[in-house]
């Protein structure tokens, strides 16, 4: 009986430190960004887009755009972007949308701006 009873506090006490554990922290959202692909598409998702940018009319803010696409599904192509060009680096992202390739051009600033916008033919 001795171990039954041992079982139940141990169980309890998880419980309780699981409860006031969330209590605490309640639900964040993390996003684990660890490989170079994946941090680099986090800067394009997290910093604000440069309006003067938004010159093409595909290009739009909404969760169906093609630049929402890019930073989310795209690749980066670091051997054909610039990331350490001054002042401000510029990143190749390939991707799909609508049945065509295309590859958008990025200068990671303090704000992102599309340098430019073409399907791609390679």
């Amino acid at each position: 009986m001795a171990f039954l009873r041992r079982l139940l506090f141990y169980i309890l006490g998880i419980g309780l430190g699981v409860l006031i554990v969330l209590a605490f922290f309640g639900d964040r959202d993390f996003d684990y960004a660890y490989g170079p692909q994946a941090r680099v598409k986090k800067n394009f998702r997290t910093k604000p887009l440069d309006s003067a940018s938004l010159v093409y009319p595909i290009l739009d803010l909404s969760k169906d755009s093609v630049y929402y696409k890019a930073v989310t599904e795209g690749k980066v192509r670091f051997g054909k972007s610039e990331p350490r060009k001054e002042p401000c680096g510029e990143f190749v992202i390939e991707f799909s949308h609508q049945s065509y390739a295309y590859k958008m051009l990025l200068e990671n600033c303090d704000t992102v701006r599309v340098l430019s916008l073409e399907k791609n033919f390679d």
